[in-house]
């Protein structure tokens, strides 16, 4: 449990309704924290205090399912909402959907706050910087530093601090009910045999 990596890396992730459902509620939940939150600025930084809901649902749901759920909240819900929707939000997109899918991948387990500290708040906040700020960059709408500074500067403390205690709460919970990713890898489906 207190190892860095899990024990194996799995890429697929098995996708029914169960996935559908909760990428949809992430997405709304994650949305709605980002758009509730963006007249909380100080200059240039918009401070993001649920940015961590990315990372969770990574963590708890998959890489895919969070990933997806953080694309679609940042990109179709968030940036909608905001009047931002457009060319610019490209970066966004690719670099929200990251830092849901690598600590998604990469955490080894929910209760080890140092993975989900080192993936989640540290490793998929530098990537989704990076991607905002070169983006935007590359656009010509503001310098790189400038962004990539801003989204560091939001989204490290929820995600280093507030992702891994949320994680280390609620897993027996999400475990319970059977919606821990990684546990339901293991199902299958029972085939039915027909008798001719």
């Amino acid at each position: 449990m207190n190892g860095w990596l899990p024990k194996k890396i799995q890429w697929t992730q098995k996708f029914g309704a169960l996935e559908i459902a909760l990428t949809i509620i992430g997405a709304v939940l994650y949305g709605l924290g980002a758009f509730s939150t963006m007249n909380l600025a100080i200059g240039f930084i918009t401070l993001r205090p649920f940015a961590f809901i990315a990372v969770v649902w990574g963590v708890f749901f998959g890489p895919w399912v969070g990933g997806l759920a953080a694309l679609i909240g940042n990109t179709f819900i968030s940036d909608i909402l905001a009047g931002w929707f457009g060319i610019g939000g490209v970066g966004g997109a690719i670099g929200n959907f990251l830092m849901a899918f690598i600590p998604g991948l990469l955490v080894s387990h929910p209760r080890s706050w140092k993975s989900v500290g080192l993936w989640g708040g540290i490793v998929g906040t530098l990537v989704c910087a990076l991607f905002v700020g070169g983006w935007i960059a590359l656009m010509g709408y503001a310098p790189f530093m400038t962004l990539f500074s801003t989204v560091l500067i939001s989204d490290v403390p929820p995600n280093l601090i507030i992702a891994p205690l949320i994680c280390l709460w609620l897993y027996k919970r999400v475990q319970a009910r059977g919606l821990y990713w990684r546990d339901r890898l293991g199902e299958v489906k029972p085939t039915t045999t027909s008798a001719s």
